[in-house]
């Protein structure tokens, strides 16, 4: 018995059926990206002074704080002493972090 059988490679056609679960994972990487986007709460009159009243207390006191801000479409956090401040533009800066005022969510005083 003779056999003749030659295997006749597909190339890239073999893998074809594989294309569609990778275009499948590029939508759900999408839609996990999307879940994933937050958005910053946004403030009422009352939190807005007692955030600034905080901000007074440990800039007077020197009190280490911890500082909840909204950057990058997600939540940070800064903790130390606020060493400087820049009223023009509304920045405090806590160690050698800068934070933005509008975009402080919470502090803590320790």
């Amino acid at each position: 018995m003779h056999n003749d059988y030659t295997y006749k490679d597909r190339k890239m056609m073999k893998w074809m059926p594989f294309n569609a679960l990778l275009e499948q994972g590029d939508y759900i990487n999408g839609l996990l990206r999307g879940r994933q986007h937050k958005e910053m709460p946004t403030l009422s009159i009352d939190q807005q002074e007692e955030l600034n009243y905080k901000l007074e207390t440990a800039f007077i006191f020197q009190s280490e704080i911890i500082v909840t801000y909204f950057d990058a479409q997600d939540f940070k956090q800064a903790q130390g002493l606020i060493t400087k401040t820049d009223m023009m533009n509304k920045i405090i800066f806590i160690n050698d972090t800068a934070v933005y005022a509008q975009k402080i969510t919470n502090i803590e005083i320790l």
